[in-house]
């Protein structure tokens, strides 16, 4: 935001650049950018900080600087200028204004509707009188929203969005609207304020926060809601468990739960965190405990290739694929790619799985070819597992289904080990680990239950699954169905 008249100096970009200059300042004071920008107290008080109003100025011409060109002290004589102009006009406004003590009031005076830059400023000093008469951060955000309902001119609808998303970001704000928050439950109030449940335990200025977002175009307390979404990302300690195994299953679930929130979905400071976080099990203190988890060479390379997938990080990218290289060498391959446990149905799987994902790998055409070269010499020679596919498919039928995440999608063929259903929302890969439930109305079954799934392959929407019941009541029907 570069401000060339006084009019732009109150305008929304304008009032965010001074929250994001003046945020620490802001803080320790716990009032608003919108009570220091129309508030002539406020102002008093800033003046009177020491040199914290030229500190303030000179961040700001430091960054217009840098993408103007334009000398620091030159920009500096100018917004000091315009300060200055803008103060005495609010001054100017505020000596005009009744005492006003509801929105409701201020309405029926003709206020919070103003066309022109003293209307526009009059109407920003009631604004700011509200909030700072309002009595703790969630009565403060329910003010806002309350103008937000209210129907209010252009300018005060944005000036009450842009206050709100204020409050939204200040910590002295955070324990009264997200309670003592840690990282997981302020993921779950984003994901909430953006379309999920929101915890039931938050305070209700929150609930009717969701409702506004929905309902109403709110630029600023959206942007707001991201940011407080990319913060939790953001750092290297673990969301959702110390076992790194646990961790890399919930982040993969954050990542299905975000691509369903087109609010989040799209930010790039939360990608960009989340990407950080996927990079990270690229180190070996991450990746050697999971694969360590897996004695099978095949499951390796595809949680590899899974991990490749979601890694954007050159370096990161760069050590896997020596990674996958290693196995593909490995002077065992012939052996453990499987292990004796395995059928031919599980073998034929899975190397059409790896082979599938190395197809569609971001990898460079020169090494992605050597790599395949490597996996389907070193494949011929792998002893194939003894056991015959004999196990029968059962045709999925009108009535048969697998929920997922509460999306319920048609179930094309099954098996005692296997799902194949579709079509399926994008986002689903190879590797992917999901809690389904199944149901089968069939004629002669009808059988509800849950299970643990691995993608195994995706074709055209379509997934093929591994699935496991923890339930042996169910497993052994099942295995009486088809053995039948």
């Amino acid at each position: 935001m570069f401000c060339e008249t006084e009019a732009e100096t109150f305008a929304d970009p304008a009032r965010e650049l001074i929250f994001q200059v003046a945020r620490g300042y802001l803080e320790r004071r716990a009032i608003t950018a919108t009570e220091l920008v129309f508030e002539p107290a406020q102002h008093k008080a800033l003046l009177d900080d020491g040199a914290r109003f030229q500190e303030i100025l000179q961040r700001i011409a430091l960054l217009q600087g840098q993408h103007t060109k334009r000398p620091v002290l030159e920009r500096m004589k100018e917004l000091t200028a315009l300060a200055e102009a803008a103060m005495r006009r609010v001054e100017a406004q505020a000596a005009k204004l009744p005492t006003l003590t509801a929105i409701a009031e201020a309405q029926q005076q003709g206020f919070l509707r103003g066309t022109m830059i003293d209307e526009w400023v009059r109407d920003g000093v009631v604004v700011a009188r509200l909030v700072a008469a309002s009595d703790g951060w969630e009565a403060k955000a329910g003010l806002c929203l309350d103008l937000l309902e209210a129907g209010l001119g252009n300018e005060s609808h944005a000036l009450a969005d842009q206050t709100l998303s204020e409050i939204l970001r200040l910590k002295p704000a955070a324990p009264s609207l997200y309670g003592e928050a840690g990282r997981r439950r302020l993921i779950d109030i984003c994901l909430g304020l953006a379309g999920e449940n929101l915890p039931s335990d938050v305070p209700e200025v929150l609930r009717r926060l969701r409702q506004t977002v929905d309902a109403m175009a709110l630029s600023h307390s959206r942007a707001a809601i991201c940011e407080k979404l990319a913060e939790a990302l953001d750092g290297s300690l673990p969301l959702f468990s110390n076992e790194p195994y646990l961790e890399w299953q919930g982040l993969q679930m954050l990542r299905q739960r975000l691509a369903a929130r087109p609010l989040l979905a799209g930010d790039p400071a939360i990608q960009t965190n989340l990407a950080r976080r996927f990079a990270r099990f690229a180190t070996p203190e991450l990746l050697n405990p999971i694969l360590a988890r897996e004695p099978d060479i095949a499951r390796k390379l595809l949680f590899l290739l899974g991990l490749y997938r979601e890694v954007e990080e050159g370096n990161a990218r760069f050590e896997l694929q020596g990674i996958l290289s290693h196995y593909m060498e490995h002077r065992d391959f012939k052996t453990q790619f499987l292990g004796p446990q395995a059928t031919r149905e599980e073998f034929a799987t899975l190397a059409a799985a790896i082979s599938e994902a190395l197809v569609r790998a971001d990898i460079p055409d020169q090494r992605k070819a050597r790599l395949l070269d490597q996996f389907r010499s070193q494949l011929a020679a792998v002893v194939k597992p003894n056991g015959q596919r004999n196990i029968q498919r059962g045709q999925g039928g009108p009535n048969d289904a697998v929920i997922v995440q509460g999306l319920r999608i048609p179930l094309r063929n099954w098996s005692p080990v296997g799902l194949l259903f579709g079509p399926c929302p994008p986002g689903m890969a190879i590797g992917d680990k999901l809690s389904i439930a199944v149901e089968i109305r069939s004629a002669g079954l009808n059988l509800d239950f849950r299970a643990e799934a691995e993608v195994l392959r995706v074709t055209d929407d379509v997934v093929a699954a591994r699935y496991a019941c923890n339930d042996a009541a169910i497993v052994q029907h099942i295995k009486s169905y088809f053995a039948v």
